[in-house]
């Protein structure tokens, strides 16, 4: 305790000097005294109540890709955290199911070729009369399975991914290579992978999770009986916990109906308007939730209020030494901030921290 005071002395002992209302520091004083500057904001004030929540995910920002076939994992070409295009390869799979697809196609092809071929014979010994009409329609039932046969073939490849250009190599080469390469359905950020590299994976096993970063949601928990009047479009002013510089907006998506069985709370969403930037999944958030009609307003930090005989005073930074101890008229106080009605205008950056060491320079200024 004795070390707490001996620190205080020598902080409001620090050489400055005090004109009329204003109090002159240099810069290595104010770093001394601790002192911390915010601008003036405007805020959101109205029927309001204190809430807690969390950054969540939106429905439908993540993709699971998951793998299709049978196989094992050749190679990993991404990890948490990569950026990724649509249709970037994100695993490479062997596959011996890819294998005989591939060799079915093979087959279907060769057939197809040959059915045609005994369709182009038969329409020429039909005008010699060497076959019949039925047997050159049969000849044309055959090619005509096969061609489906091959059509199927090639869906089945490009449901795996395959391209067109890839397909025609398979056919020209007759090449088997049964290493298909998994590719992002979306552009986004790999978020989770399931797998290893080398390890055995079943058909539609999830092998990645890819989704949008910035697309976030607040998930509040409130009381019942506040919940019953929450309603769509009411505005949600937050702050992460511990982070009351990185300020956010919101607004009510919707309100679950029923009551949590563990915590016999109600769950809000509100879609995040600004300041998603400054989260991440599973940040805790606190601030105020307004009901019905609001007003913006210029407000302060409660730090930044000191009472000096009847009046409230904020301390405004005038040039880089010089704080003005400024009276002004607050009105409505939302848990962390003041609602300023007259003496401050937006932008004004004031002392919100080392307050009282500046209303002790000030008031022993007056003294002297």
């Amino acid at each position: 305790m004795m070390r707490v005071l001996l620190s205080m002395v020598v902080l409001v002992s620090t050489p400055v000097v005090v004109q009329s209302e204003t109090v002159q520091m240099s810069a290595a004083e104010q770093a001394r005294a601790g002192i911390v500057l915010r601008p003036v904001q405007d805020r959101t004030f109205g029927d309001q109540i204190r809430v807690l929540g969390q950054a969540v995910r939106s429905p439908g920002a993540t993709t699971t890709v998951k793998s299709i076939l049978d196989g094992r994992l050749e190679r990993l070409l991404v990890a948490p955290g990569d950026s990724v295009k649509r249709n970037q390869p994100l695993v490479e799979l062997h596959s011996h199911m890819l294998h005989e697809l591939q060799g079915a196609l093979l087959r279907d092809s060769e057939a197809l070729r040959l059915a045609e071929a005994r369709v182009a014979a038969g329409q020429q010994l039909l005008e010699v009369e060497g076959i019949s009409r039925v047997e050159l329609e049969s000849r044309e039932h055959q090619a005509l399975a096969a061609r489906i046969a091959v059509k199927n073939g090639e869906a089945e490849l490009r449901d795996l991914g395959y391209s067109d250009a890839e397909i025609e190599h398979l056919l020209e080469s007759t090449d088997l290579h049964p290493v298909l390469a998994v590719r992002a359905p979306t552009t986004g950020v790999v978020l989770t992978v399931f797998v290893q590299q080398y390890a055995w994976v079943q058909a539609y096993d999830p092998l990645i999770v890819l989704g949008d970063p910035e697309s976030l949601e607040l998930e509040l928990q409130l009381p019942p009986d506040e919940a019953a009047g929450v309603r769509r479009g009411d505005l949600v002013e937050f702050v992460p916990v511990g982070r009351p510089e990185a300020w956010g907006l919101a607004k009510v998506v919707t309100r679950v109906p029923q009551v949590d069985a563990t915590t016999r709370t109600v769950t809000v969403r509100a879609e995040i308007t600004h300041g998603s930037e400054n989260l991440l999944p599973g940040v805790f958030v606190e601030g105020n939730l307004i009901r019905g009609d609001a007003s913006r307003a210029p407000s302060v930090p409660e730090s930044a209020v000191i009472r000096m005989g009847a009046s409230d005073y904020v301390f405004v930074r005038v040039d880089a030494d010089t704080f003005e101890a400024r009276p002004v008229m607050v009105g409505r106080f939302n848990g962390s901030r003041y609602e300023i009605h007259d003496g401050l205008a937006l932008g004004e950056e004031v002392a919100v921290e080392g307050v009282f060491l500046l209303k002790s320079a000030l008031l022993r200024g007056e003294e002297g």
